[in-house]
């Protein structure tokens, strides 16, 4: 089933709030370097969000990549490239519609985005090792369980919307356990793939 007008507005009225705080916050960041960052993370997050996941009894999921993207550039920039492409799915490979595009920007970019950041920030204080490679070890790690905690947030976002704004009478166990099983998939990947880019980019 679908997910509501009422619920879809109210979606996306946090998306515009939270793109526009994302655009301000990153066009600091960015404002006094020319950098291609931008591209590449909105270029990752469309090939990630196209690699759909099959996890059985026709159902199936694709990955966030917000976690990586998050823990590389921070929250606010990440936010604005999934905006935009969650904008060319939607206007130029049909996918998403434009009536879900503030659903979209919250499930695949504001939460996953915020709840990775900041899960990491708080965590990597005690993120200390004896030496320098296994501090930067311990952070890669932890970098990957908190991108697989910020896919199971998007997903938990995603199953709020359906059992408070969808179109069908779905109970809430049988909207938690299809969405949730799904993302559990995602999560694992989510997490090996993020460990092992921030392994790389941490050496």
């Amino acid at each position: 089933g679908g997910i509501g007008l009422p619920a879809s507005a109210a979606a996306g009225a946090v998306a515009v709030a939270g793109g526009a705080v994302s655009a301000r916050r990153a066009g600091a960041a960015v404002r006094d370097r020319v950098t291609s960052l931008p591209a590449v993370i909105a270029a990752y997050l469309l090939v990630a969000q196209l690699l759909v996941v099959p996890v059985g009894l026709g159902t199936s999921a694709h990955l966030v990549g917000a976690g990586l993207a998050a823990l590389l550039v921070g929250p606010a920039l990440t936010i604005l490239c999934v905006a935009v492409v969650v904008m060319i799915q939607a206007l130029v490979l049909a996918d998403g519609g434009v009536t879900a595009l503030g659903l979209n920007l919250v499930n695949d970019g504001i939460v996953p985005a915020l709840v990775t950041a900041g899960l990491f920030a708080a965590l990597r204080p005690v993120l200390v090792g004896p030496t320098r490679r296994t501090t930067r070890r311990l952070q890669a790690i932890a970098g990957g369980a908190c991108a697989a905690v910020g896919a199971l947030a998007a997903a938990g976002a995603a199953t709020l919307e359906f059992v408070v704004g969808g179109t069908d009478a779905v109970s809430a166990g049988t909207v938690a356990a299809s969405i949730g099983g799904a993302h559990v998939v995602v999560a694992v990947l989510e997490a090996v793939l993020t460990t092992l880019a921030l392994g790389t980019v941490l050496r």
